[in-house]
């Protein structure tokens, strides 16, 4: 399973990705949108993990760019948020235009066992 990572916390994105690579999953990770939405039209991951709060473009913004691909419009984004810690929130709540997406959410921080748990669920 290759998961495309999102976030510009370097030190966070660093931790995501070696988690994830030592469970088995392939991690390719970007600390800007628009090198992310790049990568993802050329490679197709199966599975994007989102930081919601990036430098220029957000993350909805980004989800909205990537969704326009038919390719990629299927493709399960999970958005990683400071903005609540450690649980789900809507982020359409929060002011984030995901126009009707179907999404999940996960609170920064995260527990380990709780990002793999999500994970493996859009694991295929």
């Amino acid at each position: 399973m290759r998961i495309l990572l999102i976030d510009d916390d370097k030190d966070l994105c660093h931790l995501t990705k070696t988690t994830l690579t030592k469970n088995g999953y392939e991690v390719v990770a970007f600390h800007e949108a628009e090198a992310g939405i790049k990568y993802a039209k050329n490679s197709k991951p199966n599975l994007i993990l989102m930081d919601v709060m990036l430098p220029g473009m957000n993350g909805a913004e980004a989800v909205r760019a990537l969704k326009t691909d038919p390719q990629l419009k299927n493709v399960p984004v999970v958005f990683l948020t400071a903005l609540v810690a450690g649980e789900e929130t809507n982020l359409e709540e929060m002011g984030l235009n995901v126009n009707g997406l179907h999404y999940q959410t996960l609170g920064k921080p995260y527990e380990i066992e709780k990002l793999l748990e999500v994970v493996k669920k859009f694991a295929k």
